[in-house]
């Protein structure tokens, strides 16, 4: 499988490039500092460009079986809105998959996107909420981002995360949609996990999932 990773050089994204040739893919890691990038392997392309780079993004995904997103929104809590990059930078990636003909894409966000699917729940709810009151800036993220996916055409799915600041210890992942009780906490070795299992199956497409250890 051909893997297009954007935010490669994240702690997510370093985890998922690393499973992901563990696995035998071959990865195109799209990077603002491909320096940050450690790997050397025969499996690895390095894609140098911002996400407001048209030529980069475009050269990234030409050749993608599916696109990965591991970015994630600001946590500036400045009360000053200062744009929507990581939002801006998603359409660009959906526009060049367009022009590609490329349908799968995978990518990362908090619960403060709301999934036509949600029930009602301290984990569906309480971060939308928290977000919208702490960090301006990365809901505004969230809200333009939940507009470009639903709208879009692609076999999206949008992997939702609270708090990937705990440990791993060898825990297995579970998702929900708010529709049972979910911790408010996942590792990111699971979120990388989840994101390249997510690239195998299809009952997720278009399903915004919220991710947590068990």
């Amino acid at each position: 499988m051909n893997i297009t990773i954007f935010g490669a050089s994240g702690q997510i994204g370093q985890l998922l490039t690393q499973f992901a040739l563990d696995k035998g893919d071959f990865v195109t890691a799209c990077v603002r500092n491909p320096e940050k990038i450690k790997l050397n392997h025969s499996n690895l392309r390095l894609v140098k460009g911002e996400l407001s780079n048209d030529t980069a993004i475009k050269t990234a995904v030409a050749e993608a079986d599916v696109v990965i997103s591991t970015l994630g929104p600001s946590s500036d809590m400045s009360r000053n809105l200062k744009g929507t990059p990581i939002a801006d930078g998603h359409d660009r990636i959906i526009k060049a998959m367009k022009k590609f003909n490329k349908k799968r894409l995978i990518t990362l966000a908090t619960p403060a996107l709301q999934s036509d699917d949600d029930k009602k729940n301290l984990s569906t709810l309480l971060p939308g909420i928290l977000a919208k009151l702490f960090l301006p800036n990365g809901y505004a993220e969230m809200k333009k981002m939940e507009g470009i996916m639903k709208q879009s055409n692609l076999d999206w799915t949008v992997v939702r995360i609270i708090n990937p600041n705990v440990k791993h210890k060898g825990q297995s992942y579970d998702y929900s949609f708010g529709d049972r009780s979910a911790k408010l906490s996942v590792s990111r070795e699971n979120v990388a996990k989840f994101m390249y299992d997510a690239a195998q199956h299809s009952q997720l497409i278009r399903k915004m999932p919220i991710v947590y250890n068990n």
